[in-house]
């Protein structure tokens, strides 16, 4: 369920860093690897790289750049839009191991 989830968010990411060109400008040649981390299920990780998202795949990574820990339930709700980014942050529901900066661009994520 989280799985098909990622992968949905994954497409829309794609498509909008497709139509639009100030976030393709923004995150032209920048490269991520990403590794999200579900509290009460699996691990998964991808790669950002020059505005794009690539393959999600099970399982960690070796050194990621950003890893983002939470429940299916939060993933869900920051999905819907019921949850924001910033404030599941703030109330430790997201955590995000990585810079400022990265948080920053995964705001633009969901």
């Amino acid at each position: 369920m989280v799985e098909a989830l990622l992968r949905e968010t994954i497409d829309r990411f794609n498509k909008k860093a497709d139509g639009d060109p100030n976030l393709k400008a923004e995150l032209q040649g920048v490269r991520k690897i990403i590794q999200v981390e579900i509290t009460d299920g699996e691990r998964y990780h991808f790669t950002l790289e020059n505005a794009h998202v690539g393959e999600l795949n099970k399982g960690t990574t070796q050194n990621p750049d950003i890893r983002m820990i939470a429940s299916s339930e939060t993933l869900h709700q920051l999905r819907s839009g019921e949850l924001r980014v910033m404030k599941a942050y703030v109330t430790r529901r997201l955590q995000v191991k990585g810079s400022i900066e990265d948080l920053l661009r995964l705001r633009k994520f969901f």
